[in-house]
């Protein structure tokens, strides 16, 4: 009977620990990125290659605008910007400027990065945010977020296991990281099968895995393309005084993982 005990205790925690390993990776056998893309905002965004966010009813979206004013080069940077409106439309209380771009397709290991600094405003929220381009909704990977005249920034995820079904926290899907926005930052995520890996200046802040549950919607994010945006969000609650608020982007980069053999 002892024979079979251990035999059973062996096997049970050889598939604890295979769980263990796959769903929470050190990360220590990821390969290295190499740089396939980028774009150093020297002159204003190749509209063959991105878009201005378009006004939608979606909060991130809700006082979009392609207005000229809202897009500024400045020292290698495109400033976005949030603003009265400058022609009064009673209609909508301000105007923000946004852009996107494609980022990861299904199935596919990417990391992105962004160098960015924040000109913080009350009731202002910069974002760099990775969004469904099939128009999914409480799905968003949220590479920053910072409120305010906070002096930090949020990383975070949401699906429908962290809303609908009431799940954030199994496993947590924000983090808080400790910066000073308005100082340039490299804010980043790699996206792999199995998880969502986060850094800021180079440094791991937050990993999202996939785990094993019943529950529907956890791990959404190989599954769909996404698109980039970056941009402002205001609300009703903005202090027209604060504003012009500025969002600076100093440049954005896309990786694919280095080939084999390849020096990492």
């Amino acid at each position: 009977m002892r024979k079979y005990l251990i035999i059973i205790v062996i096997f049970a925690t050889a598939i604890l620990s295979s769980c263990f390993q796959q769903y929470n990776e050190d990360d220590t056998y990821r390969k290295g990125w190499t740089l396939v893309w980028e774009d150093d905002f020297n002159k204003l965004p190749d509209e063959s290659v991105w878009s201005k966010t378009p006004r939608g009813k979606q909060h991130m979206y809700r006082y979009m605008s392609d207005n000229e004013a809202l897009y500024e080069l400045q020292d290698g940077n495109i400033v976005l910007k949030g603003m009265i409106d400058p022609e009064g439309d009673k209609k909508l209380l301000f105007l923000t400027g946004g852009i996107n771009i494609d980022a990861f397709k299904a199935d596919e290991t990417k990391k992105v990065e962004v160098r960015a600094r924040i000109n913080p405003t009350s009731g202002v929220t910069p974002y760099i945010t990775l969004v469904p381009n099939n128009g999914a909704e409480n799905i968003v990977i949220d590479i920053t977020e910072q409120y305010g005249t906070d002096k930090f920034i949020y990383q975070s995820v949401s699906s429908e296991y962290t809303t609908t079904e009431g799940m954030p926290d199994n496993p947590p899907s924000s983090a808080l990281v400790s910066v000073n926005p308005s100082e340039y930052h490299i804010y980043g995520v790699e996206k792999y099968p199995d998880s969502l890996v986060f850094y800021v200046d180079g440094s791991r802040t937050k990993k999202y895995p996939r785990i094993p549950t019943d529950i529907p919607g956890q791990f959404p994010y190989n599954d769909l393309d996404f698109d980039l945006f970056i941009g402002l969000r205001l609300n009703k609650d903005t202090d027209p005084a604060g504003l012009p608020a500025d969002f600076y982007i100093d440049w954005v980069r896309f990786y694919e993982p280095s080939a084999v053999g390849e020096n990492l």
